[in-house]
């Protein structure tokens, strides 16, 4: 699991876009005789995922959106859920030059959640599992979406875009109201998502929100035994001026400057309703120094935590 995630954050996006991507996930699913759905282009339009076209309608490669399933129908559903950015330019909100070095690494989420669900499987945990990867490039051209446009998410919540750079929580946003509509006894989603959640905890301690304060303890005790840390942030509920809107139901980025992840989290649970429990960790996937077991380049993160939580409740 730890060498999938590590390889994947590894490849340079001329080698991994979108096409890629969804290769290296049929590949994955082909090992474990699992089918693969995926909607891709346009069809996301008639399918009714807006945001993940909206950001990736720029790129070469078609935005995506690819999904399996593994388990029994009769044992408790878990959902996961990982941002498959290939690369992130920032879109018309270009990111200056240094900020673009390490964007290979965007799709970090997605890779994680693969290597989660490959541990699993591979354990045949008594789980019913579904796993979404919303795959794009926010590239720049002349379909790109831009700042002050209005986006009306899968779940019906109008998003206005303050930032073309904050694409990952769109992308996550119908991929979660997907996940939702089954009311699932777990959503867990990783994404490599803020700055923010960097500057707060630096790059080895990803900060995890959940709705659930059981599941977080559980998770942080998980990530605790197998050398996989986490640090429980809040869902600061006031917080949610910081990303008001004044023409739409929330803006993806805001005005503020602070708190960044949280906001960022804050945004992300308006897609989730009705599962019983979600967890989100904004993750880094990324060693900037070799330690021990962790050589530099493409990290796993969470993995471990996520997946010691799940085998002591359903192994």
């Amino acid at each position: 699991a730890a060498y999938l995630a590590r390889d994947l954050v590894n490849t340079p996006a001329n080698d991994l876009g979108p096409d890629a991507l969804e290769k290296a996930i049929r590949t994955f699913a082909k090992r474990h005789k699992l089918e693969v759905t995926v909607i891709a282009g346009d069809e996301l339009l008639k399918q009714n995922f807006p945001m993940i076209h909206a950001v990736g309608r720029a790129a070469a490669e078609a935005p995506r959106l690819v999904e399996f399933s593994w388990g029994k129908a009769r044992d408790p559903r878990v959902t996961l859920v990982g941002k498959g950015v290939t690369f992130d330019t920032g879109g018309l909100d270009i990111k200056p030059s240094a900020g673009m070095l390490l964007m290979k690494k965007d799709m970090g989420g997605a890779a994680n959640i693969l290597g989660l669900a490959h541990a699993i499987i591979d354990a045949k945990l008594r789980v019913r599992l579904r796993v979404l990867i919303p795959i794009v490039e926010n590239a720049i051209s002349g379909p790109a979406f831009r700042p002050g446009d209005i986006l009306r998410a899968r779940n019906g919540t109008t998003v206005e875009i303050g930032n073309t750079d904050a694409e990952g929580r769109l992308i996550l946003g119908d991929a979660l109201a997907l996940a939702d509509e089954e009311s699932p006894e777990l959503i867990v989603d990783m994404a490599t998502l803020t700055g923010a959640a960097r500057s707060a905890l630096g790059p080895e301690l990803p900060p995890l929100y959940s709705t659930d304060d059981e599941l977080a303890r559980a998770l942080l005790a998980a990530g605790a035994a197998s050398d996989d840390p986490l640090w429980h942030m809040p869902l600061w509920a006031p917080y949610e001026s910081m990303i008001a809107s004044k023409i739409a139901d929330v803006n993806n980025a805001g005005a503020s400057a602070f708190a960044g992840s949280i906001t960022a989290a804050l945004f992300l649970r308006r897609f989730v309703r009705q599962a019983r429990a979600w967890a989100h960790l904004d993750i880094y996937a990324w060693a900037p120094e070799a330690r021990p077991g962790r050589p530099f380049g493409g990290t796993d993160q969470g993995i471990r935590a996520v997946y010691g939580y799940l085998k002591q409740r359903y192994g």
